[in-house]
């Protein structure tokens, strides 16, 4: 009976996960520079499985991934992301 209270819960859980949960964890979990933060990491503090996680980041307008499958926000790529950097990253995208 235990094991289906827990089961609910994060389901119900996942159910009220919205995007700026995510951003907002992602921002909780940046270390100094490493401000792009793995999907298994968020998904545990979230207490929701990934498959969820990866549903919601679909549709996310906040939410950037890397080639790697790692998450920032948007907010903070700007912020952190050397010009250079970005301007590669954009050509990539492009060429992609």
């Amino acid at each position: 009976m235990e094991d289906l209270l827990t089961l609910d819960k994060k389901v119900m859980t996942a159910n009220y996960i919205k995007d700026q949960d995510v951003a907002n964890c992602i921002e909780t979990c940046v270390i100094d520079k490493n401000y792009w933060i793995d999907k298994k990491q968020i998904a545990d503090v979230l207490e929701i499985p990934i498959d969820d996680l990866q549903d919601l980041l679909k549709n996310s307008q906040s939410i950037v991934i890397n080639k790697e499958g790692k998450l920032t926000t948007r907010k903070l790529y700007k912020e952190k992301t050397s010009f250079l950097d970005k301007l590669l990253d954009s050509l990539k995208n492009r060429i992609d």
